[in-house]
C-alpha cells in the first residue's frame, strides 16, 4: 500500500472534523451574540413593534428626549424591522468608525426602489461599486480640487448679489438658484439660466421626495414590501402614482444633462470653466465597448449625485443663516467689522480671505451646529448579527444617529441652544480644542461621510461673507415699524429644510451696490 493511499483519507478527515469544528464554535458564537439583551428602548406591541411610537413631528428632539430615560443607545422595531438609536459622539465613533465594516451598508428602502432613486452611489451597499461610483465625485470635488472651480464661485455670487438687490422678498428662490447653479456649472459646465433653471427644479421635486421617503414610518411599504404590488387604482394607493412621476423625473436627472454634455463634447463644445462630467467623459477610451459603458454609468452616477443632492441640505443651510443673522444683530455687526477691516469696503470677499476672516469661519461652523440640517442623518446598516458593549445587533438593523442631539450636547457645547460663533474662537483665532460640528455628524459618519463637505462649507463661507459685506439683513415690520417675532421652523424629514418666512434685506448703502454691479 503505498503512503498517499493512507495520507490522502487521512488528509480528507482531518479537513472535515476541522471544518466541522469551525463551523460549530461559529454557530455557538451567533447563538451567543443572539443571547444578549437587546439595548433598552420603549415597550413594544405585538406585531407593531413601536411603528405607533416613531414620532413624526420634529423627531430628532423627541428622540432626545427619550434618551434621557433609556440611554444614549435605544432600541426601537416597526414591524419586525430592528432600528438602533445613537445619541452620543462617543457612540457614533465607535460604531462607524472603530466598527466601519459592520455598519457602513444602507438600507433598501422598498420606496427608493419604486421611485427609481436607490442609483445614487450615497444610497449604494458598502462595498466595491460603492468605492467605485464616490471615488471620482469625491477626487474631482475635495478640498484641494475646488480653487479651479472658484471663478464660477464668484460669478455666481455677482448675479446672486443682484438679485436679492433687485427682488430682497425672493431670497429663498435666489438662494436655491445660486447653489443649484454652481451645482450645475460643477457637474456638467452649464451656464444657460434657463437649463440651469429646470434642472435645479427637478433635483428639488427628488430631494423633497427622498428627504419624505428615508424617513422611519413615513411609508408603509418600507415595512410591508409586499405592498409594492398594490395597483395604482386601488383605495390609498395615490401614492403608487407619485412614485411613478418621480421615476420620470429621476429618468432625466440620470440621463439628459449626462448625454447633452456627451454630445456636444462629440461637436467639440464644452464650457469656459471644468465639470465633472467633461472632464470624466475625456479621460474615458475613445472606443465604445464594456468598458467605456461601465465608465460612463458611473460617470453618469457621480454627476447626478452631486446636482440631485448637493444643493438642497447647502440651500437649507444659506436659508437658515439669513434667518440666523435677522435675529442676531449684534453677530451681523460683528462679521461685517471684520469682512470691512479685511476688504476695506471696495471689493466682495473672495475664499482667499478665509484665514484672515476667523470670525465669519465660526460663524459657519455655529451655522452647523445650531441648525443641524440631516438631524438624524442617513440610515446605516448593521452588516451582521454583532455585539456592541453587551448587547446584541441583528443582521439588518437600521443604525440611525441624533446629530441635532450631538450637536446640542451640554457637556461638549455650553448654553448649546444660543447661536454664539465665539464659542469656536480663542484669543481671536479658530480653537482647534472645540469640537468642529463638521467633523461631529452635521455631514455623517464613518465611511460614509458625505464627500461634498469642502464644497458645502466653501460656498456657505463665500455666501455669508458676500451677503454680509453688501447687506444688512432684519425681522419683518408691522405697519407702526415695530420688528416682528421670528422664529426658526422647519420640515420634519431626513433633511430639515427651513419652513418659508420672511425678513428684510437691504443695501448697507448706495455705494455698496457698485461692488456687485460691476
Amino acid at each position: 500500500m503505498s503512503d498517499s493511499s493512507v495520507i490522502m483519507p487521512l488528509m480528507t478527515t482531518l479537513g472535515f472534523f476541522c471544518t466541522a469544528y469551525l463551523l460549530s464554535r461559529w454557530q455557538k458564537s451567533k447563538r451567543g451574540v443572539r443571547s444578549l439583551p437587546l439595548p433598552p428602548g420603549p415597550k413594544r406591541l405585538p406585531v407593531l413593534g413601536n411603528l405607533l411610537q416613531l414620532p413624526q413631528v420634529q423627531p430628532w428632539e423627541e428622540y432626545n428626549r427619550m434618551s434621557q430615560e433609556f440611554g444614549d443607545i435605544m432600541y426601537l422595531e416597526a414591524l419586525g424591522q430592528p432600528i438602533v438609536l445613537l445619541n452620543s459622539l462617543s457612540r457614533a465613533t465607535e460604531v462607524y468608525d472603530k466598527r466601519g465594516v459592520q455598519y457602513s451598508d444602507r438600507p433598501h428602502l422598498p420606496i427608493l426602489g419604486l421611485m427609481e432613486m436607490d442609483w445614487s452611489f450615497g444610497l449604494m451597499p458598502y462595498g466595491s461599486e460603492w468605492k467605485r461610483h464616490r471615488k471620482p465625485f469625491h477626487q474631482l470635488v475635495n478640498a484641494n480640487a475646488l480653487p479651479k472651480f472658484y471663478p464660477v464661485f464668484n460669478e455666481e455670487m455677482r448675479v446672486l448679489l443682484q438679485s436679492l438687490h433687485k427682488t430682497p422678498e425672493e431670497f429663498l428662490g435666489h438662494m436655491k438658484y445660486f447653489f443649484g447653479a454652481v451645482i450645475m456649472r460643477l457637474s456638467y459646465g452649464f451656464d444657460d439660466v434657463q437649463t440651469n433653471k429646470a434642472l435645479i427644479q427637478d433635483a428639488e421635486i427628488l430631494m423633497q421626495a427622498f428627504s419624505e421617503a428615508a424617513l422611519p414610518g413615513r411609508y408603509l411599504v418600507n415595512h410591508l414590501p409586499v405592498l409594492k404590488w398594490v395597483p395604482e387604482w386601488f383605495p390609498g394607493a395615490a401614492w403608487k402614482k407619485h412614485c411613478r412621476y418621480i421615476a420620470t423625473v429621476n429618468y432625466r436627472t440620470l440621463y439628459d444633462s449626462f448625454e447633452s454634455v456627451k454630445a456636444n463634447l462629440k461637436k467639440g463644445v464644452k464650457s469656459l470653466y471644468p465639470s465633472m462630467a467633461v472632464t470624466l467623459l475625456e479621460e474615458m477610451p475613445e472606443e465604445e465597448g464594456p468598458e467605456r459603458r461601465d465608465l460612463e454609468s458611473i460617470a453618469r452616477i457621480s454627476c447626478a449625485s452631486g446636482y440631485a443632492a448637493g444643493a438642497d441640505t447647502t440651500v437649507s443651510s444659506a436659508v437658515g443663516l439669513v434667518h440666523i443673522l435677522a435675529t442676531h444683530p449684534e453677530v451681523q455687526k460683528k462679521a461685517q467689522q471684520e469682512i470691512d477691516s479685511v476688504t476695506g469696503g471696495k471689493r466682495l470677499p473672495l475664499m482667499s480671505d478665509r484665514d484672515n476672516l476667523p470670525y465669519v469661519s465660526a460663524l459657519i461652523k455655529e451655522l452647523g451646529r445650531w441648525y443641524t440640517v440631516v438631524p438624524l442623518g442617513l440610515a446605516h446598516v448593521a452588516a451582521e448579527d454583532a455585539e456592541y458593549d453587551g448587547y446584541y445587533i441583528p443582521k439588518g438593523t437600521f443604525v440611525m444617529t441624533n446629530a441635532w442631539s450631538i450637536l446640542h450636547d451640554p457637556e461638549v457645547y455650553e448654553n448649546p441652544m444660543e447661536f454664539k460663533p465665539e464659542r469656536f474662537l480663542k484669543d481671536g483665532q479658530i480653537d482647534p480644542t472645540v469640537l468642529d460640528p463638521y467633523h461631529a455628524g452635521a455631514f455623517g459618519y464613518g465611511r460614509r461621510v458625505c464627500p461634498g463637505r469642502a464644497l458645502s462649507t466653501e460656498t456657505l463661507f463665500l455666501t455669508a461673507a458676500c451677503l454680509l459685506s453688501t447687506f444688512d439683513i432684519s425681522p419683518p415690520k408691522d405697519e407702526a415699524g415695530r420688528s416682528l417675532p421670528m422664529k426658526l421652523e422647519t420640515l420634519s424629514q431626513v433633511i430639515a429644510s427651513p419652513l418659508p418666512f420672511k425678513c428684510d434685506i437691504k443695501l448697507r448703502s448706495e455705494s455698496h451696490a457698485a461692488l456687485f454691479k460691476a
